[in-house]
């Protein structure tokens, strides 16, 4: 069974790619990694990981993944809830309660030319990813110490029951000429607590990386044993501040 990635490494998915390589990927399990980038030479990076969403690999292991033509860089910055407005496209992953509620754990502002990566609302190892566009949003005030909330409007590819009447829109929207006639629309309710981690990102290319930066890794074995990867997230260091010099 193919593993569903999530939301940056789902730009690179294979609505984004063409090609011989794209279709070897395609047909292998897809890992999603995230790891210590120790060295690039233009084709291959070398990796020590931190951790794993299917816990295939433990924390230190060392191990290389090859770029295609076709992969994909994404910038990962620091950024805030405030920065977020109504028809952005947003995601977040999610803990869901007992009653249906949805706590943000990390949520993701998405660049224009990355709208509509990952659409919907699928699980991901033990957690719960939402896609799509913002709705209504509501930054924490942590002087209140009052959470705040996103909703995020998104197509899914069914709906299921829950019982007691209830029904989710579930799986990954597909654009509208794939889209079955199960398909569905949703809107989902984000508790967003002060500290949430909340990142922007963009589209880069092969200068993002830069040996000692962490990065998250979708990766899939093609013939030869080789690690491959259709898209790479990397996480950009915070700006050095300049101490000021004294008057």
């Amino acid at each position: 069974m193919k593993t569903v990635f999530a939301f940056p490494i789902a730009c690179a998915a294979a609505a984004l790619l063409a090609g011989a390589a794209t279709q070897a990927i395609a047909a292998e399990p897809v890992l999603r990694v995230k790891a210590k980038l120790t060295a690039f030479d233009g084709q291959v990076m070398s990796l020590e990981a931190l951790a794993s969403a299917s816990g295939a690999m433990k924390a230190g292991d060392a191990f290389t993944v090859t770029v295609l033509p076709e992969t994909r860089y994404v910038a990962s910055d620091k950024s805030s809830l405030a920065a977020a407005k109504p028809g952005d496209y947003a995601g977040a992953a999610v803990t869901e309660a007992r009653g249906g509620g949805l706590k943000a754990q990390e949520i993701y502002l998405y660049a224009p030319q990355l709208r509509g990566t990952g659409e919907g609302r699928f699980t991901e190892g033990d957690r719960l990813i939402v896609n799509g566009i913002v709705t209504a949003v509501q930054p924490p005030v942590p002087e209140k110490r009052q959470n705040g909330s996103m909703s995020l409007h998104y197509r899914g590819a069914a709906l299921n029951g829950l019982g007691r009447g209830r029904t989710v829109c579930e799986g990954r929207g597909l654009p509208p000429a794939y889209a079955s006639a199960l398909a569905c629309e949703g809107d989902a309710v984000l508790d967003v607590p002060s500290g949430t981690p909340v990142s922007s990102l963009t589209v880069g290319d092969k200068s993002l990386l830069v040996a000692g930066r962490t990065v998250t890794v979708a990766m899939a074995k093609v013939s030869g044993d080789k690690n491959v990867t259709p898209g790479v997230v990397v996480e950009k260091p915070a700006p050095v501040e300049k101490p000021q010099s004294p008057p």
